[in-house]
């Protein structure tokens, strides 16, 4: 039994002056699948839990100037197909597919994942690859943040007291030839993974790399960009000369001293950086370049 309050506020304003009341022991609640799991271990003890099933507008999912708006509690499940309607999405589909079972993805909101900041998110490693930013309401204003800016290591985010995650927003390609991959490695279907990385890459029409991003999943305490392989990437001719995709592959493996934990030791991790890091630039590159 929860011993604290549970409110239900109907508008953003309310939530948030309800959390700021509470500080440290206002928790939000969106699917509740986190948080249900934190409470049963004893890891949190809120003094108060604020619902955001009543309150309105963050269920949307619309295409504006800045890009796609995906509002708070929109759930994985919805994320599914969100691909086939929004294109620049289609990484993000395909990732939350590999997002535990029908029965958590029917409830699990993006919110929650992303505030939940587990090291080893789906969510959080390609929406990095997809240079995705949030944005968080207080009783005073709002903010936008940098998905790589929000969560700064394992179970951390920078928000502040009183701030309410309302909405993602990822922004549109900046070129027709762009694509993004993820890929990951579990033991088991709905796992974790083991390692994940997203990718995202930006061709000119001659094959030259624009732009590249790599974002190593489960690696360290947050999702992080493997700065040396994506600078590898920078000017090449990845289309003609797919060497540069293997050699990226490499510096991101060998720029990365991942943890070591029961599922793989920190040696096997950077074998599979290596490994799935190759699989999903080449699965960017092709998609990149299939644009019409």
């Amino acid at each position: 039994m929860i011993d604290c309050h549970y409110v239900e506020p109907t508008t953003v304003d309310e939530a948030c002056r309800l959390l700021a009341e509470h500080g440290d022991g206002g928790m939000v609640v969106a699917g509740g699948q986190v948080l249900s799991l934190l409470r049963y271990h004893g890891l949190i003890e809120p003094s108060c839990l604020v619902s955001l099933q009543h309150v309105a507008g963050l269920d949307g999912i619309t295409a504006e100037e800045e890009g796609v708006k995906i509002g708070a509690m929109v759930t994985l499940h919805r994320l599914e197909s969100v691909g086939q309607e929004h294109p620049t999405l289609w990484a993000l589909s395909e990732a939350v597919k590999n997002i535990a079972d029908r029965q958590i993805r029917n409830h699990g909101t993006l919110s929650g994942n992303i505030c939940a900041a587990h090291q080893a998110s789906d969510i959080n490693t390609v929406l990095m690859a997809l240079n995705a930013s949030v944005k968080l309401v207080n009783p005073n204003g709002e903010r936008i943040v940098n998905l790589h800016d929000f969560v700064t290591d394992a179970f951390t985010t920078t928000a502040e007291p009183g701030e309410l995650l309302t909405e993602v927003i990822v922004p549109h390609f900046a070129t027709p030839r762009s694509a993004a991959a993820y890929h990951r490695f579990a033991l088991r279907a709905g796992d974790y993974p083991v390692v994940s990385v997203g990718t995202f890459v930006s061709l000119d029409e001659a094959g030259l790399c624009l732009e590249g991003r790599i974002v190593l999943g489960n690696c360290l305490g947050a999702p992080t960009h493997a700065a040396e392989a994506e600078q590898r990437l920078q000017g090449c001719n990845v289309v003609q000369d797919d060497q540069s995709l293997a050699e990226a592959a490499n510096l991101a493996a060998a720029n990365v001293t991942p943890w070591d934990e029961p599922m793989a030791s920190g040696e096997y991790k950077k074998d599979l950086v290596s490994v799935l890091t190759r699989e999903a630039l080449t699965e960017a590159v092709a998609s990149a370049v299939a644009v019409k």
